[in-house]
């Protein structure tokens, strides 16, 4: 195949890192195994690059532990709560998850030093999205963005050994319409990625929905912690 100097200059930027964590560097690479497998024209290559390169100067990229090895995104956060017994860490963690999920189910089991409780949640994800407004009669509708919302849900594993507290997000599924193309959306974060696998004029709400969940992941750790820590005030009455 004979490549043009302009795709050439493209393609050598376009270099393989190590597949530990998703970046910008494998989006490319993604676009130029695609074009080396024939799945588009120089130009369509070249518009493409284009189109990625002007998305991500004006939308983070998102800052997600994905292993691209084993396909799968892992939130992981780990805590010291110093002067907490591992019994009060234990019985706060089960009750912040009732009290925020409404659920009062739940796995726990026990392993010498360490406890570990798993329980499924979910939460709202609010995103930037395009949708089709009516303007007017002349202009008819057209894409507008506005806010959309993803019910995201997800598998939580807490490990508890002495006064530390490790928290785990994991399996994360959304479940949103997208007004755009009047579709009803069922994925995982995990098959977000490559973000440049999904079509093209999906770029862009995914990159927005994927950092407003790592918000929101770490609003809800925050939250947690705030809980476990205020144990004595609940029963200071």
């Amino acid at each position: 195949m004979k490549i043009s100097p302009i795709v050439f200059s493209l393609a050598f930027a376009f270099t393989l890192w190590p597949a530990t964590c998703q970046t910008v560097e494998i989006e490319k690479d993604n676009l130029m195994q695609k074009y080396l497998a024939g799945e588009m024209t120089q130009l369509e290559f070249r518009d493409v690059a284009v189109s990625w390169r002007e998305l991500t100067d004006a939308v983070e990229y998102p800052v997600s532990p994905y292993d691209s090895i084993h396909n799968k995104v892992v939130y992981t956060y780990f805590h010291t709560l110093d002067g907490i017994p591992r019994g009060i860490i234990v019985n706060r963690v089960s009750e912040w998850a009732a009290v925020t999920f409404g659920n009062t189910g739940g796995l726990l089991t026990r392993q010498e030093d360490a406890v570990r409780f798993i329980i499924n949640g979910s939460i709202e994800v609010f995103f930037p999205d395009l949708f089709l407004v009516w303007k007017n009669g002349w202009t008819g509708y057209a894409e507008t963005e506005l806010l959309n919302s993803s019910i995201c849900v997800f598998t939580m594993v807490f490990t508890i050994r002495e006064s530390r507290l490790k928290c785990q997000i994991m399996n994360i599924k959304y479940e949103y319409t997208d007004y755009l193309n009047n579709l009803s959306v069922n994925k995982t974060l995990d098959s977000c990625f490559p973000i440049t696998s999904n079509e093209q004029d999906e770029w862009k709400a995914i990159m927005n929905l994927v950092n407003e969940t790592r918000k929101g992941m770490e609003v809800m750790n925050d939250q947690l912690v705030s809980y476990i820590q205020n144990y004595d005030h609940d029963y200071d009455w």
